[in-house]
């Protein structure tokens, strides 16, 4: 009796914790709807508190049904990512027809300027001179010169589409391995593989969230309409994070597949930590060999022009904008609204996110390696990748499909008795997924514009996932000490 009336008392605090969010988001909308002041006016007010509201009654009714397997968490969080399109686009679609793309994504011309720039035009002339680009991206870009531009950027559109299902598909296969392992026997209240409350947390569940997330996301929008090359990127990252589960003992496939993703988009390199972790030293020459490779196949010159082109994008303070989430465009953002914010802000806007990220990871490998730890630990290199480089665009949130499906199929994982903790947990979630799909042209140019603070809390999350899940002790099977000293055979825990 005593565990049923705890039970009922932490479902109890989640509902409250939900309600209370509720009821101050719908008492801030109606008193900006009272207030008026025009459509414009209205819709950006209400862009912030609506989905408020909205969150705290989903987290509440997630908190009262939690457990049952008709009202898993993933159910709930489809609602919200059903929601936020909405709120998103249709509420703007249904006054302004076709016209609500040039209001929700910065249109330029011609449509596909990142693919003529970066892309098309720099393969035609075979040099980087023009784009920074890395070098493989000129044979990339070869085949699309067969045709003329416009037909070349709706080849390239298509192929960016198949490449977003394909990453959904990845990260949902992914992110499943949360949902398995012994570590969930030692989460209080935390459901056990098998459990009903579980039901649907296998890859098609967790896909269904995270292909709705993508697909209704203006980044998503925003990536078809410059034709940018980030889903390729991630693609071939995902890729590499999955060969590494399959393939414990060869590191020359997984390498590869990183160095490709690594060749196209820089930042994807992050991950070299996730190889090394998994294969050691042994990671060491088949992660040279292989960038060096692919950096050199165009030739030396165009190493050059891509060194010359990075430094020289990196400067230019014209892309420090609100719909750049980096965190020297936030920084640039502050001062610009209020010189009080001192020139030094940007060093701890760049350090907290990175120190978040080395916390995360710490925790991870000196337990070992998992395949649950590796995909908690790919996910949680995902925000560095957007807020460390100068100039991430936010097309480039298409990269966090990962976190998204992780944290998904963590909170169902987590889901038991629906805890305080847990309201918080999908509570918060809810509202960064809602708040990274969204338009940042909606909202007035300002902090609320930035994407930068809900990427931190995407960290934030996920480490607090990590300390959740990962609270047993270290493993110290022989063979596998704290650093995971020698990569695991095929047996080990959760590998696909």
């Amino acid at each position: 009796m005593t565990v049923v009336g705890s039970e009922a008392g932490t479902s109890r605090a989640g509902v409250w914790l939900g309600a209370a969010v509720a009821a101050l988001g719908w008492v801030l909308s109606a008193l900006v709807v009272a207030r008026g002041g025009g459509y414009a006016v209205v819709m950006s007010h209400l862009s912030v508190v609506l989905p408020l509201a909205a969150v705290g009654t989903l987290t509440a009714l997630a908190s009262s049904r939690v457990g049952r397997p008709s009202a898993t968490a993933l159910t709930w969080l489809l609602a919200a990512l059903a929601f936020g399109f909405f709120w998103n686009v249709l509420i703007y679609w249904l006054r302004f027809g076709g016209e609500t793309w040039g209001l929700l994504i910065p249109l330029a011309r011609p449509t596909g300027l990142d693919f003529r720039d970066g892309l098309y035009e720099p393969a035609r002339a075979f040099t980087t001179a023009t784009s920074g680009w890395p070098p493989l991206t000129l044979l990339l870009g070869k085949p699309f010169t067969l045709v003329g531009f416009s037909t070349a950027h709706a080849v390239e559109v298509v192929l960016l589409a198949a490449a977003a299902a394909a990453a959904v598909v990845l990260s949902a296969v992914l992110a499943a391995q949360v949902t398995r392992g012994p570590a969930l026997e030692a989460v209080p209240g935390g459901s056990r593989p098998g459990d009903p409350a579980i039901g649907g947390t296998g890859a098609p569940a967790i896909g269904l969230v995270a292909g709705l997330w993508l697909f209704t996301s203006v980044g998503f929008l925003y990536e078809m309409e410059r034709g940018n090359i980030d889903l390729f990127a991630l693609l071939f990252a995902l890729l590499a994070v999955w060969l590494m589960l399959r393939l414990p003992r060869s590191p020359w496939w997984p390498a590869l597949a990183l160095a490709v993703a690594i060749n196209l988009k820089l930042y994807p390199g992050v991950l070299l930590v996730l190889l090394l972790w998994r294969y050691r030293r042994r990671a060491v020459l088949p992660a040279l060999v292989t960038n060096a490779v692919l950096l050199l196949i165009a030739g030396p010159a165009n190493v050059v022009h891509t060194i010359e082109g990075q430094v020289a994008v990196e400067g230019v303070a014209e892309a420090y904008w609100w719909g750049n989430h980096s965190a020297a465009a936030l920084a640039t953002v502050l001062r610009g609204l209020s010189v009080a914010w001192p020139s030094w802000v940007f060093w701890p806007l760049l350090i907290v996110p990175v120190l978040l990220w080395l916390a995360t990871l710490a925790l991870l490998v000196r337990r070992g390696w998992s395949a649950r730890r590796a995909v908690l630990a790919a996910a949680a290199c995902v925000p560095v990748m957007s807020v460390a480089p100068g100039i991430s665009h936010d097309y480039k949130l298409v990269i966090c499909v990962l976190p998204v499906a992780v944290l998904a199929a963590a909170l169902s994982a987590l889901q038991g008795r629906g805890s305080l903790t847990w309201a918080l947990l999908f509570g918060l979630a809810a509202w960064a997924f809602v708040a990274l799909a969204r338009a940042s042209l909606v909202v007035a140019p300002s902090l609320q514009a930035s994407k930068y603070l809900m990427i931190v809390l995407l960290q934030v999350l996920l480490l607090a996932v990590v300390l959740l899940m990962e609270n047993g002790p270290v493993d110290e099977t022989p063979g596998r000490g704290p650093a995971g000293t020698a990569p695991p055979g095929p047996a080990e825990e959760g590998t696909t």
